[in-house]
C-alpha cells in the first residue's frame, strides 16, 4: 500500500517537472519555429481572417452594381423615346404629278380625277389625324415609362450609395474587431502559458511535500487518511495541469490555423504580461462621434431623408410612408446611442475596480515578501520548520499568479478602450 501511494505521488510530480511547452506538428511537414509578436499576430489576422475577405467582396459587389445601374441610368437619360410615323400625302400636287398625262386630259376628265384626288385627300387627312393621335399617345406612354424607369434607377442609386457607405463602415468595424480579437487571443494564450509555468514551479513545492509526507507516514506520524487526502490533492493538481496544457496546445493550434501559420511546428509568443503596465484609473475620453454603429445609423437617416425629398411630388401615401421611415430611423439612432452610452458608462468603474484589486494584491505581495525574508532568517536560526518557509513561498507564488491574471485583465481592458477609440463599443 505504501508503494502504491508513493507511485501515485511521484507519477504526478514527474508530470509537473519542468519541460518545454511545445506543440509539435508532423516533423515530415515542418520543423520550423516561429517567433510571433502581438503586432505581427494582428497583421496576420487582418490578412487571413475570412470576415475581412467577405466584407471586401460585399464592397466590390455593391460598387459593381452601382456602376452598372449608374451606366444604365445615363443611357436611358440620353435615349430618345419619341416615335414618329410617316403621314399620308394631302397635297393635291403630289397626286397630280403622279398621274401620267394628266395635262393631256380634257377639263371634264381632269375634273373627275380631281374629285377622286379630293376624296383620297380627305381619307388621308382622317388617317393622318388617327396616326398623329396614336403617336402622341405612344410618345406620352414612352415618356412616362422612361420617367418611371429613371426614378427606379435613381432610387436604386440612392440605396446603393448608402450601401457603399455602410459596407465600408462595416469593413472598418470588422478590422477593428479582428485587431481586438487577435490581442485578446494573444493575452489569453500568454496567460495560459504563464499558468502552466507557475504549475511547474509549484511542482517543486509538492515534490518536497511528497517526501515529507511519505517519511511522516513511514514513521507513523501521519495517518492513512491524511496520506489519502494528500494523494487526492495530487490527483486534482495533476488533472488541472493536464487540462491547462491540453487547452493551451489546442488553442495555440487553432490560433496558428487562423493566422496561416499551420506549417510551423512551434510558435513562440512574447511575454506580453511582464511588459503590461500597472493598472491606473481610466481618464481616457471616448467620443461616440467616430462610432461605426452611429455612423451607419446616420447613413440610413440620410437615405430616408433623400427618399422623402424625392417623393415630394408623388402621392400623399408615399410621402407619409417615407416621413414615418425617416422619423423611425432617427428614433432608432437615438436608441442605439443610448445603449452605447450605457455601455461606455461602465468602462470607468471597470478600470477603477481593476486598479483597486491590483493595489490590494500589491500590498499583500509586499507583506509576503517581507515575511518570506524574515522566514529565511528564522529558518537559518532553526526557529521555524522548512515546511513553513516553503508554504510561505508557495503563497507568494500563488499571489504572483493573481498578479499576472490581473495584468492580463488590465491588458484586455486597454484593448477594449483602444477598440472604443477606433469606433466600436463592446
Amino acid at each position: 500500500m505504501l508503494k502504491k501511494s508513493a507511485l501515485l505521488i511521484l507519477s504526478f510530480l514527474l508530470l509537473l517537472l519542468p519541460h518545454s511547452i511545445t506543440v509539435y506538428a508532423d516533423t515530415q511537414v515542418s520543423s520550423a519555429i516561429k517567433s510571433l509578436s502581438m503586432e505581427e499576430a494582428i497583421q496576420l489576422a487582418l490578412t487571413n481572417y475570412v470576415d475581412i475577405k467577405l466584407s471586401q467582396w460585399n464592397i466590390a459587389e455593391t460598387d459593381s452594381k452601382f456602376s452598372y445601374v449608374s451606366s444604365e441610368e445615363k443611357k436611358l437619360e440620353q435615349k430618345n423615346v419619341v416615335t414618329t410615323s410617316g403621314l399620308l400625302p394631302v397635297n393635291p400636287d403630289i397626286f397630280i404629278n403622279s398621274i401620267p398625262g394628266y395635262a393631256d386630259l380634257s377639263e371634264e376628265e381632269q375634273a373627275g380625277v380631281n374629285q377622286s384626288i379630293l376624296i383620297q385627300i380627305m381619307i388621308n387627312t382622317s388617317l393622318n389625324q388617327w396616326v398623329s393621335a396614336q403617336n402622341e399617345s405612344q410618345n406620352s406612354y414612352n415618356q412616362e415609362t422612361k420617367t418611371a424607369q429613371l426614378k427606379e434607377f435613381r432610387d436604386q442609386l440612392r440605396t446603393l450609395e448608402t450601401d457603399k457607405v455602410i459596407n465600408q463602415l462595416r469593413l472598418q468595424k470588422t478590422e477593428a474587431l479582428i485587431r481586438y480579437y487577435a490581442v485578446q487571443k494573444y493575452y489569453q494564450l500568454s496567460s495560459l502559458k504563464k499558468t502552466i509555468e507557475y504549475d511547474k514551479q509549484e511542482s517543486q513545492y509538492w515534490f518536497q511535500q511528497s517526501e515529507d509526507t511519505l517519511r511522516s507516514y513511514e514513521h507513523g506520524l501521519l495517518s492513512k487518511r491524511s496520506l489519502d487526502d494528500f494523494n487526492r490533492k495530487n490527483i486534482v493538481q495533476k488533472s488541472i495541469f493536464e487540462r491547462n496544457l491540453r487547452s493551451y496546445e489546442a488553442q495555440l493550434e487553432q490560433f496558428k490555423l487562423e493566422l496561416g501559420l499551420s506549417s510551423y511546428s512551434e510558435v513562440l509568443l512574447d511575454d506580453v504580461i511582464s511588459s503590461t503596465p500597472e493598472p491606473v484609473n481610466c481618464n481616457t475620453v471616448i467620443s461616440l462621434s467616430s462610432n461605426y454603429d452611429l455612423r451607419e445609423e446616420d447613413a440610413r437617416i440620410t437615405l430616408a431623408k433623400d427618399n422623402l425629398d424625392a417623393a415630394k411630388a408623388s402621392d400623399a401615401e408615399l410621402i407619409t410612408y417615407y416621413s414615418v421611415l425617416w422619423s423611425s430611423q432617427i428614433a432608432h439612432k437615438n436608441i442605439v446611442q443610448q445603449q452605447l452610452e450605457e455601455k461606455l458608462a461602465s468602462y470607468k468603474p471597470e478600470a477603477n475596480e481593476i486598479d483597486f484589486e491590483y493595489s490590494e494584491l500589491k500590498e499583500q505581495q509586499l507583506e509576503l515578501v517581507r515575511v518570506s525574508q524574515d522566514n529565511d532568517t528564522l529558518l537559518n536560526s532553526g526557529l521555524i520548520s522548512a515546511a513553513q518557509a516553503d508554504q510561505d513561498k508557495l503563497d507568494l507564488l500563488n499571489l504572483n499568479r493573481q498578479f499576472d491574471k490581473q495584468k492580463v485583465k488590465y491588458g484586455l481592458f486597454q484593448a477594449k478602450v483602444t477598440l472604443a477609440l477606433s469606433g466600436v463599443i463592446l
